[in-house]
């Protein structure tokens, strides 16, 4: 039981006594087996202090051979005090060494213990002088390792099995290793804490399989078990419903615990007291379906700063080094690299030492005693790993490689000059700033396909080279995403295409959204029950899928006819046949939705192969997908709406509890309907009209900010007033629209298009201050006269106001465009709603429908749910025309929120910054939204400067950092640049997935 101890102070590199939470860049706390000593990684060295924050030593006296610094991390103590073990990159990879604990000024030399081929983290020491680790191979997963601490002999691998474990830590009675894994884990888990007994040395790697504890069984992650000094508690960081994220103790159970309750121990509380009882209610077995019933541990609450901890020998302390925040859902971004934030992408607060006593009433009693400022020169081993970290994700060869190591000498003299982190991030903002493109311009005088992969563009490609044209590109190019893209697309999703073909008067859209199901009624107790819906996945969540009927119509009415129906099913059919080689896209989203796949067996049988998700560098087949592509090579696309194909559909939904019927499919068809269109900067903008409403909110917020004249040559990126008004014209439009299905319920725009309007809202925005509606708790307000905007409209700024911050798997999307130099445009996004969609394929058709079903509101207001509604989204391909009506770009974009904010800010690159299609592709992003007060709040990429940031802060702005330093993280765009005077197309392709230009002829 927890007892009662002393007060909670922080240790923090603050340069001022008034600001105690200011980021240190110390992380990963170690005390030392006396307790007089604390080590620590602070700035990705390796320091020792006194637990008071005082005589700051350094522990290693090594760089690497280039001169670079190098990361040191994961500091631990050997039982006898004389040596720490810690993690160092050194080349790109983490190995383990040994350093002696000594009184130099400079640190002692440390030896390598391990030199395995990829990443050795967490080292902690044996009774018997071994290390364990935590090893992950090139391309694999982490799995626990023991070895000598001299480096003597090869690693024994003692993971049992071919489950994950990581963040292993030995007790200090030698007898129990803790560590997190995802063995046996459920949906919404990431990893729990487990506990094994430790083999001895001796029993190598045929040593039987020791008894493993299960300490918690809960949704979220558990991170960095820390084992009190009596071996039987263990606490560790998780975040939990109501709470956050937190840290938490809990004692080990005298047996296996079949599921985890966690209890808040408040202050005053007989738990908090270390009184009461042990045990909660019994609960169910493993197999959740009975059985004998099992004591579950409480879990204490002792901090609600979560970070890396570790304990006082005493056990009356416990020491938290703060995390970086890290963001809650998955929104398609490729598991490219896991490297940490710096302490320049920290916020006040993150990477910050505290010491807590453990426990009492939580964080009471804080007080921040300050360390000495880091000498110059150290804050360039925080300019290093960012260089390092965009070097492995974007060059790591060619020209742009070159140029970049060539940043890296021009800047890195004045990142040894910083005394601040905020010189120092000024010296990373100016390397940022010069960033080299990341993926190549394409310049085509024949026609370019922009898609999320480059099999489904080359596909695309191959069209024009037949002699097809953009649509029949297009066409080729959503069927082979289809395969390649499949948690993105596919003929299960919805979507919209833009479309200019020389000749015509205006551009043309043809909508083919997905539609809710004939029985979509709240009797039906197949999709309701007490109110409720039955499912969040699965085939009750499906609607009516669109995108074989848009593709259908596109093609017999604007196709080419020199290529056939059979000709543009091609490609995709080969690639679903043959297989095709994986990156780290589709992986990344099977593993996010792992536990939702294994749920469906065909769906299983395809993306978890063996019941293992899939690596970059395996093949991927999928040969039902294949079949049913052959089936609509031969018998058109009418086969999936009104013959076998839509037979089999019907049949399998009436047999797995779907409410999809042959009559839904049949009445199905795809629509042409007007863009909306509004000007900017004398251009013709025309955008996705209803049922979407993201279209009117693009046109609308581009005529606002057409009032406001930019200095020459400035961008959001490079000028505080131009962000500011780009900011304040998002958040001042009214909500006076009525925009749901056109054929379920009236449409009303208003004035929302007019001029006019766009001036009055214009006026609103302050050059000095933000905007804040009148009736406040919104950052934007109603016109005059305006109607309160219905319920049931697609509400964009709250989406966008909590971006990606919300739990789970983000709504999961596709875009792609083809020009060619005579101005031919066309622009689509397709979706499946979630990546993954409904993770749920029907026997042998290959394909994973949408989930749109699931979302949507109910009951009788304006806009809610209705049988044979089509559904709403965030999609907005886009077609913009140059003065004088002339062809100048196609664009389109992918991931939730971001989809109209990457729009946006794509056409301010290229009509007022004047960049070329790739330069404005890797623009930074921002996403625009409202935090309580109803100010601004926007999250951005973490590469735009610190002193524009500051000067908005100045007036009201609040920004939320997403990604690391420097990295291109949300919102995945494809935009083609029209020059007919050039006869030219270029092409830009997102670097921040897997897309991929193809142009003809090359």
């Amino acid at each position: 039981m927890f007892v009662a101890a002393a007060a909670c102070v922080a240790v923090v590199a603050s340069f001022s006594a008034q600001t105690p939470a200011n980021r240190s860049g110390i992380r990963e706390p170690a005390f030392s087996p006396d307790g007089k000593r604390l080590a620590v990684s602070w700035l990705d060295e390796l320091w020792t202090m006194s637990p008071d924050g005082r005589d700051e030593r350094k522990l290693v006296a090594i760089v690497a051979n280039d001169g670079s610094w190098l990361s040191e991390r994961d500091p631990a103590w050997s039982p006898d005090g004389r040596w720490i073990a810690f993690s160092a990159d050194t080349n790109g990879e983490f190995d383990v060494y040994a350093v002696p604990v000594t009184s130099h000024p400079g640190g002692g030399v440390a030896r390598r213990v391990t030199s395995l081929a990829g990443d050795e983290r967490w080292p902690s020491w044996t009774r018997d002088g071994r290390l364990v680790f935590s090893h992950r191979p090139l391309g694999g997963h982490w799995q626990m390792y023991a070895t000598r601490a001299d480096g003597n002999g090869a690693p024994v691998k003692i993971t049992p099995d071919d489950a994950a474990e990581w963040h292993a830590r030995v007790s200090p009675d030698g007898r129990l290793v803790a560590f997190i894994s995802d063995r046996d884990r459920e949906a919404g888990d990431e990893g729990d804490v487990f506990v094994r007994e430790l083999a001895p040395a001796a029993a190598g790697a045929d040593a039987p399989a020791y008894r493993l504890i299960r300490l918690t069984r809960a949704g979220g992650g558990e991170l960095f078990p820390a084992w009190a000094p009596d071996s039987a508690r263990v606490s560790y960081t998780a975040n939990r419903p109501g709470v956050g994220a937190a840290i938490w103790v809990t004692e080990l159970p005298r047996q296996e615990p079949a599921d985890e309750t966690v209890r808040v121990a408040e202050p005053g509380t007989a738990s908090a007291r270390g009184e009461g009882p042990g045990t909660t209610t019994p609960a169910p077995g493993p197999g959740r379906g009975g059985g004998a019933a099992q004591a579950v541990p409480i879990a204490t609450l002792v901090s609600r700063r979560a970070g890396t901890v570790a304990w006082s020998p005493d056990g009356q302390t416990l020491a938290i080094a703060t995390l970086s925040a890290t963001e809650a859902g998955y929104n398609g971004n490729p598991n490219r690299s896991d490297d940490d934030e710096t302490v320049l992408s920290a916020a006040p607060g993150e990477q910050v030492l505290w010491l807590t006593a453990a426990p009492r009433p939580i964080d009471a009693g804080a007080r921040a005693l300050a360390v000495a400022p880091p000498a110059a020169g150290r804050w360039a081993g925080q300019f290093d790993r960012v260089w390092q970290t965009l070097k492995s994700l974007y060059y790591r060869e060619g020209a742009s490689a070159i140029a970049w190591d060539g940043l890296r000498e021009k800047y890195r003299p004045r990142a040894m000059t910083a005394k601040t982190p905020e010189e120092a991030e000024d010296v990373v903002d100016a390397l940022i700033a010069q960033q080299p493109l990341i993926k190549p311009s394409i310049v085509s005088t024949r026609g370019v396909v922009a898609s999320g992969h480059p099999l489904a563009s080359a596909a695309g490609a191959l069209m024009l080279e037949k002699g097809g044209n953009i649509v029949d590109a297009i066409v080729a190019t959503s069927f082979a995403l289809g395969v390649v893209e499949p948690d993105a697309s596919g003929i299960g999703g919805d979507g919209q295409a833009i479309l200019y073909l020389k000749g015509m008067r205006e551009p043309i859209v043809i909508e083919y959204k997905d539609m809710t199901p004939g029985h979509a009624t709240r009797d039906n107790p197949k999709i309701f029950r007490d109110g409720q819906r039955t499912a969040s996945d699965g085939p009750t969540v499906a609607n009516i899928p669109g995108v074989v009927a848009g593709l259908t119509l596109l093609h017999r009415k604007y196709g080419s006819k020199k290529v056939t129906w059979a000709e543009i099913l091609a490609p995709a059919i080969a690639l679903a046949e043959d297989g095709y080689i994986l990156d780290e896209a589709l992986p990344t989203t099977i593993a996010a939705g792992r536990d939702r796949f294994a749920k469906y067996p065909e769906a299983a049988k395809i993306y978890l192969p063996g019941g293992k998700v899939p690596k970059p560098g395996d093949r991927f087949i999928n040969k039902d997908y294949a079949e049913t592509l052959k089936v609509l090579a031969k018998e058109g696309g009418d086969s999936f709406y009104r013959g076998s194909i839509a037979r089999r559909i019907a049949a399998d939904m009436e047999a797995s509890g779907g409410i999809i019927t042959v009559e839904d499919l049949a009445q199905y068809r795809a629509m042409e309907r007007v863009p909306l269109s509004g000007r900017y900067r004398g251009h013709l903008v025309y955008s996705a009209p209803p049922p979407v409403s993201t279209g009117l909110q693009i046109v609308e917020t581009l005529q606002i900010l057409d009032n406001y004249t930019p200095k020459p040559g400035a961008t959001y990126a490079t000028d505080a007033d131009y962000f500011h008004h780009a900011i304040e014209a998002w958040r001042v439009r009214d909500t006076g629209a009525q925009i749901s299905d056109p054929e379920r319920w009236p449409i009303n725009l208003g004035n929302h298009l007019q001029p006019a309007h766009a001036l009055e809202r214009f006026k609103l925005i302050d050059p000095r201050t933000v905007y804040v509606a009148p009736q406040g708790g919104r950052g934007r307000g109603r016109g005059p006269g305006a109607p309160i905007a219905p319920a049931a409209n697609l509400d964009l700024d709250d989406a966008m106001a909590d971006g990606v911050a919300d739990a789970g798997i983000q709504t999961g999307t596709t875009s792609f465009v083809a020009a060619d130099p005579e101005g031919n445009m066309v622009a689509v996004t397709q979706t499946l709603s979630t990546w993954g969609g409904n993770f749920y394929v029907s026997k042998g058709l290959g394909f994973l429908y949408n989930d749109h079903f699931r979302g949507g509101r109910t009951g009788t207001s304006y806009g809610s749910m209705l049988p044979l509604m089509r559904s709403t989204s965030t999609s907005v391909p886009t077609l913009v025309f140059a003065p004088g009506f002339t062809p100048r770009l196609a664009v389109g974009a992918a991931g939730n929120a971001w989809i109209p904010a990457s729009v946006y800010e794509i056409i301010l690159n290229v009509v007022d910054g004047g960049m070329g299609a790739q330069r404005a592709i890797e623009a930074p992003r921002f996403l625009i939204g409202n935090a309580p007060g109803g100010r601004s709040r926007v999250q951005i990429e973490d590469r735009i400067p610190r002193a524009i940031l500051r000067d908005l802060e100045a007036r009201g702005h609040t920004f939320v950092k997403v990604g690391r330093k420097g990295e291109v993280k949300y919102g995945y765009a494809a935009l083609a640049l029209v020059n007919t005077a050039k006869g030219a197309v270029e092409g830009g392709a997102e670097p921040r997935r897997s897309h991929a230009i193809a142009a003809a002829g090359k």
